[in-house]
């Protein structure tokens, strides 16, 4: 994925949840498979809840996202 920036990973590791490292990185592996239009209502999705609260997005946060982007 050479379209990410080199610190992505580091900036997600800041907006989410501590100790649920695992979880969430498998929940934004499957939104990777999503067709464009998933994907782009769960970054929306995300971004929008980032940009909401100051607290950690919480892995399930993320599962609703994926799931509302289409994901079963």
């Amino acid at each position: 994925m050479d379209q990410l920036p080199k610190d992505f990973a580091e900036a997600v590791a800041r907006v989410v949840e501590p100790g649920h490292e695992a979880e969430i990185a498998k929940i934004i592996e499957a939104a990777t498979l999503l067709d464009d239009d998933g994907l782009r209502i769960f970054l929306e999705k995300f971004a929008g809840r980032v940009r909401s609260s100051p607290t950690p997005v919480t892995h399930q946060e993320l599962l609703e996202f994926l799931r509302a982007a289409g994901a079963t």
